[in-house]
């Protein structure tokens, strides 16, 4: 698979952009998953997950690409009826706008409200298909209410039709394709839009971060002993590189996962 091999070379391609790296993965994510046999397309969740734990420990949960993937890993739990987990991938993310992400002033700390709306709406899809919530009903109930009351949000328009959780109807249909994946229609590395009039791949912006961000990159190994293991034909044990199956870290004893290791630039 010509996405595996981009996936390994990052290994010795040191000038690639961080961009580029997690955009090849996103890829490669979902080649694996549609190739896969249906037994097999937990590994394409399993890389998926390695690789949003490094976004949100090197850039934040609530950075845009950490969003991207983590909507992606939502779609791809949703798909195989992990809807529990589905549902606290939104969760966590609509909780961290309410209470702060990671503490780290160099993070993004919210979203703007059509991105907050958005996640709510997904979050609304995974209750739907789950006929409830997966823990107390308050729990999402004060969660909701805290979103609208945010300056922030409460003034948007996109808003006001955002109901308490208590008027949800469980019953209701779930929509046939919001929160679920989909093969893309075009495979681009880089967006069109990425590219400026010269056919050089633009900057990116650096919006939404406060002063004195340094840049950071993720090492060479993203997701490799998971790739090592596919390749080598080791045997699944129910969870990949300190990984849990709802996505979030377990510690391999220096309070980081063996194969998530940051650098700075």
């Amino acid at each position: 698979c010509i996405l595996e091999l981009l996936w390994k070379c990052r290994e010795v391609q040191k000038n690639w952009k961080s961009d580029t790296i997690i955009e090849i993965g996103r890829r490669f994510v979902q080649a694996r998953y549609l190739n896969a046999s249906k037994e097999r397309r937990s590994e394409a969740i399993r890389l998926c997950e390695d690789i949003c734990y490094n976004l949100r420990r090197v850039w934040g949960s609530l950075d845009p690409k950490t969003l991207e993937m983590s909507d992606l890993l939502s779609q791809l739990y949703t798909n195989m009826g992990h809807t529990r987990e589905a549902q606290g991938v939104h969760e966590n993310i609509l909780r961290l706008v309410t209470e702060g992400d990671d503490g780290d002033d160099r993070t993004h700390d919210t979203m703007d409200s059509p991105t907050a709306r958005h996640q709510v709406e997904l979050l609304k899809q995974s209750f739907l298909r789950l006929r409830g919530w997966d823990k107390s009903p308050d729990i999402y109930a004060d969660l909701i209410r805290d979103l609208k009351a945010m300056p922030e949000y409460r003034s948007q328009p996109e808003w006001a039709d955002v109901k308490p959780t208590n008027e949800w109807n469980p019953k209701e249909a779930a929509s046939e394709t919001e929160g679920k994946f989909e093969a893309p229609q075009k495979w681009y590395l880089v967006k069109p839009e990425n590219f400026n009039e010269k056919g050089e791949i633009k900057e990116p912006q650096k919006s939404g971060k406060r002063p004195g961000m340094s840049a950071k990159r993720v090492t060479s190994n993203w997701g490799m002993t998971f790739v090592n293991k596919m390749v080598n034909g080791a045997q699944e044990n129910g969870v990949s590189n300190g990984m849990q199956k709802n996505g979030y870290p377990t510690d391999s004893g220096n309070g980081k996962s063996s194969t998530e290791e940051v650098e700075e630039l």
